[in-house]
Order: C-alpha cells, then structure tokens, then sequence
C-alpha cells in the first residue's frame, strides 16, 4: 500500500492543509484565507479545490449587478415576478409574434402587430401607455389596428367586451343585432376620426 502524502503546511489556493481527518478517505482539515475551516480530499486538493467556496462566492457577487444591469432596466420583471405592466407587454408581443401561441391564429394570425417602439422595449411601451390602473387589461381601440401608441389604452374586462371583434363562428346574429353593430362600429369610426 502506498505511503500516504503529508500535506501538512501546503498552501492550495486560497487553502492551507493542517491536519489529516480520515487517513481512510484521505481527507483532510484544511483553513482557508477567509478564516473558515472545511474538510477536502488530498485528491481534491491537488487538481482543483481553492478555496472553502469564498472565492466562488466572491466571483458570483461581483458579476451579480453587471449580470442584472444587463438584464433588467426597469425592475418589473426580476425574481420571476412580473408587474402587470410587464405581463401585458409580454403577452402582446406573445400573441402577435409567436405561432406556437394559443392565440397566436386571432392576432398574430390575422396580420396584427406590434409596433417596432415596442417590440423593442418594455421601457418604451411603458412611457408610452403607464402603469395600468388597478383592474385593467390592455386593449387596442380599432381590433383591425395595430398593437401602437395611437390605437392602445388600459380598458375594463367591461370595456374590451363592449369593443371585441365580432365572430360569425361563434356568436349567431339577427338583422338588428347586425344593424346595431354596425352603428356603434361607425360611431366609434367617427371619435376616433372627427
């Protein structure tokens, strides 16, 4: 059986060996330059442990603020928490972008976009639109429009039902429902335009 190695005194890294454990697993106590004690393999110790994990640590906290300056600007969605703001803004590009979106076929689907300003960046559509007041959803006020600053507004569940888009597939009408449409349909045609 081979002579065990004495690591008493070595410095490995940031580590400096002081005494043999377990002369079985071949571990040893070794203190480290931060001041904490931890047990390693002699193994261990020769090809690749440093330091008691400070040094990871250290490294880890270093890139910590680059990593979330690079990441996050605004602070609405950090730690898997995301703002209401930030939901609305990431499925409106989900629905208009992505095919394999279950509503991709009613937007994305059917030519409607998002604006580059805000395809681009949560901070733009959110100087753009605000914060939405509390039980508000996004809306876009002419349903054949675009997702963009003239044709977008923080609604009521109330109000986007009022302003849906009718489905012949879904909802049966008869001549008057279909006459009633139509003018609110112009009516609105005429605020939004003069």
């Amino acid at each position: 059986m081979p002579a065990r190695l004495d690591l008493t005194g070595q410095r490995f890294g940031r580590l400096v060996a002081r005494s043999i454990v377990a002369r079985s697993s071949g571990e040893w106590l070794c203190d480290c330059d931060c001041g904490n004690r931890v047990t390693v393999t002699a193994g261990h110790l020769r090809s690749s442990t440093r330091s008691c994990g400070c040094a990871k640590r250290e490294r880890l906290a270093a890139l910590a603020p680059k990593r979330l300056a690079a990441n996050t600007h605004h602070g609405h969605a950090g730690r898997g928490k995301k703002s209401h703001a930030y939901h609305s803004w990431d499925a409106m590009i989900q629905r208009c972008t992505n095919p394999k979106f279950h509503q991709f076929k009613d937007y994305g689907g059917r030519g409607i976009q998002v604006c580059d300003r805000w395809r681009e960046s949560f901070e733009a559509f959110l100087a753009d639109m605000g914060e939405p007041p509390e039980g508000h959803t996004l809306d876009r006020i002419q349903n054949y429009g675009d997702y963009e600053p003239g044709n977008c507004r923080w609604a009521t569940r109330d109000e986007q039902r009022k302003n849906s888009r009718l489905r012949h597939d879904r909802i049966p009408m008869d001549r008057r429902a279909w006459r009633k449409m139509k003018q609110r349909a112009r009516e609105m045609r005429k605020l939004l335009i003069g």
